[in-house]
């Protein structure tokens, strides 16, 4: 069998090397300059120049290089390029380009010179710097803010080492940057920061859906004290998703919690004096009543007629007294609800028997009740809860001055019991409804305004609340809702 003739290959033709040569030239993304380096006329240029620098290809061709550059000190450096270029094979460096319409970039240009048909040309290979710098200034402008900021901030990778920390941090945790640096979280983390603090805190950064976490803990400084903070950890992601790094932003919550400390002491001691003045005009009146009541009681003269009347002024300003030192009690010193299955509809009759049975609270109102049958036993504490709802409609009454209506229902809405007490009396102004459940605000003569106050207390206590709604001239709807089972909100 003869030997194979060994394949050669095909020629190809000097239009077919060119025409690859050009798919390549102008597929680069950065520009290709061919210049003279003398003179700097441009033999030739690739799509990425005519495109970046807005001419078109023709426009450029045997066109001067350095009219391209921005100002004569860039040709001036353009030109020093081209010597180091030719002296050693090549040169880097900086050069700022202007377009067809003026506006100038910033590029990165290597020269090397190149020999063709034996003259030396000069290829530039041009890269465009706008958006490096771009992101450049960006990152500036966010370590400048991280620097700056008035947060204690830290940065670490992802394997939770501190790479960097800002002024804030080294002033309010007394470490110097060397000494951060390096080290973990864990220097600042103090006795109040447990494993499940942590735990929680960790799987919330590391969590693809949140990312995040944000939270108040207590830290402490290098010597030791304690610093309460409103601390921010975000996860750091990269172009794939990958986290990268950890930021944490820690608010110092000193000065604010001083003051909410003084504030509230402050608040305490004008509600003291509130309930002080309020109580005195309380206890006061009836107090009056009472002992000139006493003192005519006394009198071996004074009628039968009047010494009946006396009795019941004792008897009826003895209940005002007790009625009111009792709501002082419930607001200055109240108890956690006692949650025991009961009837809220059973309770709401009884309420209704009771005020049904005193002439002289109910006078010529309507008073009707409806509850839902599908309203089962729930846990709630009674007790309170009926005085709530005793509350509200004696407030109800108060308003219809004698006649008019009070409607009650109960039903089940959304989990929640509600009960409904709604009157068609005069309504309530805008200005009192911003004060509706204040404590000591009354716009009545007579009362502690503690009723509403200790109301909502209850209510919320209860993981409920109440709802108003009122139209001036048409009436009053109060709402209290409860929820049926225990750690609902409505």
């Amino acid at each position: 069998m003869p030997p194979k003739k060994p394949v050669k290959a095909p020629i190809q033709s000097a239009r077919e090397v060119e025409e690859k040569y050009r798919q390549l030239f102008d597929a680069a993304t950065d520009m290709i300059f061919l210049r003279d380096p003398e003179k700097g006329t441009l033999l030739d240029v690739n799509a990425a120049a005519y495109r970046l620098l807005g001419y078109g290809r023709d426009e450029l061709l045997w066109a001067d290089y350095f009219t391209l550059l921005a100002n004569d000190a860039e040709r001036a450096e353009a030109r020093r390029g081209f010597a180091e270029a030719l002296e050693q094979g090549s040169a880097t460096g900086p050069a700022v380009l202007k377009r067809k319409d003026g506006s100038t970039f910033e590029a990165e240009v290597r020269n090397t010179p190149v020999r063709i048909a034996g003259k030396v040309w000069m290829l530039g290979i041009a890269r465009d710097l706008t958006a490096q710098r771009q992101l450049e200034r960006r990152a500036l402008a966010f370590y400048q803010a991280f620097r700056n900021s008035n947060d204690s901030m830290f940065y670490t990778d992802r394997n939770g080492i501190i790479q960097d920390v800002n002024d804030a941090f080294v002033r309010r945790f007394g470490y110097s940057r060397e000494e951060a640096v390096g080290r973990s979280p864990r220097i600042v983390r103090s006795r109040h920061t447990t494993d499940e603090i942590y735990k929680a805190l960790w799987g919330d950064i590391l969590s693809p859906e949140k990312g995040h976490w944000r939270g108040r803990l207590i830290n402490r400084t290098k010597s030791g004290e304690e610093v309460s903070v409103l601390l921010s950890i975000t996860a750091v992601r990269d172009a794939a998703d990958r986290i990268v790094g950890f930021v944490s932003s820690a608010f110092d919550m000193t000065e604010i919690e001083s003051l909410n400390r003084r504030l509230s002491k402050s608040e305490s001691l004008a509600a003291v004096g509130a309930m002080a003045a309020v109580l005195a005009h309380e206890i006061r009146n009836p107090l009056g009543s009472l002992v000139t009541a006493a003192a005519s009681l006394g009198r071996p003269d004074l009628p039968p007629d009047d010494r009946g009347a006396l009795t019941n002024v004792l008897r009826t300003e003895s209940r005002r007294l007790s009625d009111t030192l009792t709501q002082f009690l419930q607001y200055a010193r109240p108890r956690e609800p006692k949650l025991e299955l009961a009837d809220l509809a059973a309770v709401l009759t009884e309420v209704a028997a009771l005020l049904r049975s005193d002439k002289g609270a109910l006078g010529k109102v309507r008073l009707t009740l409806k509850a839902d049958a599908a309203l089962k036993p729930f846990p709630f504490d009674a007790d309170q809860v009926r005085q709530v709802l005793l509350n509200i409609i004696l407030n109800a009454l108060q308003a219809l001055a004698g006649k008019g209506r009070v409607a009650l229902s109960a039903e089940v809405r959304d989990g929640h019991a509600a009960v409904v007490i709604a009157d068609d009396g005069p309504g309530i102004p805008r200005e009192v409804q911003k004060r509706l459940f204040e404590p000591f605000h009354t716009t009545k003569e007579r009362g502690t305004g503690l009723g509403l106050a200790v109301a909502e207390r209850v209510v919320s206590a209860h993981g409920g609340r109440i709802l108003v709604e009122t139209d001036l001239g048409r009436g009053t709807a109060f709402t209290v809702l409860l929820p049926l089972s225990p750690g609902d909100t409505p």
